[in-house]
């Protein structure tokens, strides 16, 4: 059984970011089944897997019908001429496209299929990149206007698995999952199954406790630094204030700030730059 976050309302309309694969079928139904009716459905076609993606639209479309809203960007297209990755491309491709569908239908909230071992990925990609922290996402996440809601964010995939066979629901599998072109299929296909083997025990778990560990450190130093005035009056880091503090408090408020104004992809990197310019005399 999968529960039910008290942050979801069944009376409230939602949008749901549909692939046509397993976790956003699962999801569907799961939604069905708890009795949300205001759904509106959101699926992009990539146009990466020429005839495959056509035919899962074809399937969402038999599935949900005038529920469903699509949208179809030639990813590959897009990171050619923007010199990003596909990953990139396909992911700023999905965002602009659900501001269109929150802008066409008045509902900002929009609901995604990603769980535990999406969220184990995300913070071994994360880490092996560099990032500032043990990052991960979050079940409610603000980005702009939208709000992103994940309600199996908790759950492993086996259990989504478990789910979708127990009522035999139908659903289609994305090729490109096993295609070693992109990062994060290589961390899902070898990456951690060859750790879990040379480790002898289920990483995922240990990766998801972890990051819960540094979470709690998180959430107790932002409550620290809630309590101090950090910003002068106009929205400047007041200098003297962050040099007073332990250099762990003085990344983080760095971090906070940078955050607060939209800097994508912050690293550790980045972090320890901006405290050398904000404190030239300390060292990373």
């Amino acid at each position: 059984m999968i529960p039910l976050p008290k942050w979801l309302d069944p009376e409230k309309p939602y949008l749901l970011g549909i692939s046509g694969g397993r976790d956003s079928i699962a999801l569907h139904h799961w939604l069905v089944e708890n009795g949300f009716q205001k759904i509106i459905y959101c699926h992009l076609n990539h146009e990466l897997r020429e005839d495959e993606s056509d035919d899962d639209e074809r399937f969402l479309r038999q599935l949900l019908g005038a529920d469903l809203m699509v949208g179809r960007v030639n990813v590959t297209e897009m990171a050619e001429s923007k010199s990003l990755s596909l990953e990139t491309a396909a992911r700023d491709a999905r965002h602009r496209f659900f501001q269109n569908c929150a802008s066409q239908t008045g509902i900002n909230h929009i609901l995604l299929a990603h769980h535990a071992d999406d969220q184990a990925e995300t913070l071994l990609f994360n880490l092996l990149r560099g990032a500032a922290g043990l990052k991960g996402m979050k079940a409610r996440q603000g980005l702009g206007a939208l709000t992103f809601l994940r309600p199996f964010l908790e759950i492993r995939r086996e259990a989504i698995n478990q789910y979708l066979a127990s009522f035999n629901h139908s659903f289609r599998d994305d090729s490109s999952n096993l295609e070693p072109f992109a990062t994060r299929n290589r961390l899902r296909n070898e990456v951690i199954p060859l750790l879990s083997e040379i480790m002898k025990r289920d990483i995922t778990t240990n990766i998801l406790r972890a990051s819960h560990h540094h979470r709690e450190l998180e959430d107790a130093a932002d409550i620290y630094l809630s309590a101090i005035e950090i910003l002068d009056p106009q929205g400047r880091i007041h200098l003297p204030t962050l040099r007073s503090l332990p250099k762990a408090l003085q990344k983080r408020s760095i971090h906070q700030f940078l955050s607060s104004h939209q800097i994508p992809n912050l690293t550790s990197a980045h972090i320890d730059q901006a405290l050398t310019i904000t404190n030239p005399d300390a060292s990373p």
